[in-house]
């Protein structure tokens, strides 16, 4: 076979597999058979019968969902995995409510939600802090990894602006004991980060700022490193800049920002890249994802250089950190 013929059949593979999988997920969601193991493990009789299923397609499709890697086997006994877990949450659809908006987006340009409203987003990231916490937890770490937290860099005050559950500054904190953290984000958000704080035993070195990050008073010059972790995507090139401003004159001469976002640039992230970019302008009006050459053009105009870019090569794969440093000056 031609290697374009090739290359065709491994995207029609690839594609019908993931339809499959939607569908798989989405039967086993209506059917109440993933609820029916909420409990523990059981056999996939015990499963039809919680059910209300008959036996063999119960457990045809109970096959299906351990091959997607949402459940697992021993003996005669399926039991959820982690994700399956988390799939209970807030994220039990997928997404279905921003997706099912698709077509009328395409035919008006209107979003189903504007979560970068101020007046909708405190409402809207408390539900969503922990999930993503979860989410983001590989790529925190390796962030920290690459910032060499403990080692090269030590003893820090980190403030995290729009920290959500704060998983990024955290993960700072646990691999220094002298490393302080200052979460910026809404009240509502705020009572999540803390309760992280206080789940990894680190309270006594975290701090919080309540309010709209544009516009909260920050201390000048008394942070060593500022991180901007998922907040750049929501804001207009205006919206960067200023908060580039306020962040040079909130860090010590010398200080560095770190600007974490999704940056389509590790072959495993591109499709899960370009699907958030469209899953987000189905929920906000003016989010987008930046190319790390315009954030670096705007953090150069605030004050800040030397910047390199650095992606963060962790599941889910679509994250990168441009380092940026404040001139010392």
């Amino acid at each position: 076979m031609m290697t374009t013929d090739m290359r065709a059949l491994e995207t029609y593979t690839q594609l019908m597999s993931a339809h499959g999988a939607a569908q798989i997920y989405r039967a086993a969601q209506q059917a109440g058979v993933l609820q029916a193991l909420g409990s523990g493990p059981a056999s996939a009789a015990a499963v039809a019968q919680a059910s209300g299923t008959a036996l063999r397609p119960t457990a045809l499709l109970l096959d299906g969902l351990r091959a997607l890697g949402l459940l697992e086997r021993a003996g005669e006994a399926y039991a959820l995995t982690p994700v399956a877990r988390f799939l209970a949450g807030p994220y039990r659809d997928l997404g279905d409510a921003y997706w099912s908006h698709l077509p009328a987006f395409l035919r008006t340009g209107e979003p189903m939600a504007r979560m970068d409203d101020p007046q909708q987003s405190e409402r809207h990231y408390q539900a969503q802090a922990q999930a993503l916490a979860w989410m983001m937890a590989p790529a925190a770490e390796a962030a920290a990894t690459a910032l060499e937290i403990g080692g090269r860099r030590r003893g820090l005050a980190v403030l995290d602006v729009g920290a959500g559950a704060a998983v990024w500054s955290l993960a700072l904190a646990r691999r220094d004991a002298a490393t302080a953290v200052t979460a910026l984000d809404w009240p509502a958000v705020l009572t999540i980060a803390q309760k992280a704080a206080a789940g990894a035993g680190l309270q006594e070195r975290f701090t919080t700022i309540a309010g709209d990050y544009h516009k909260v008073p920050l201390p000048d010059a008394a942070f060593d490193l500022a991180i901007l972790a998922n907040v750049a995507h929501l804001e207009t090139a205006a919206g960067n800049r200023d908060l580039f401003e306020r962040l040079h004159r909130a860090l010590r001469p010398g200080g560095e920002l770190a600007v974490i976002d999704v940056f389509p640039v590790q072959p495993a992230g591109v499709l899960p890249a370009a699907l958030y970019e469209l899953g987000l302008a189905l929920r906000t009006t003016s989010g987008r994802l930046h190319r790390s050459a315009d954030l670096e053009n705007w953090v150069a105009g605030a004050g800040f250089s030397e910047s390199r870019f650095i992606p963060l090569e962790a599941p889910p794969f679509t994250m990168g950190m441009l380092l940026t440093r404040r001139n010392r000056c």
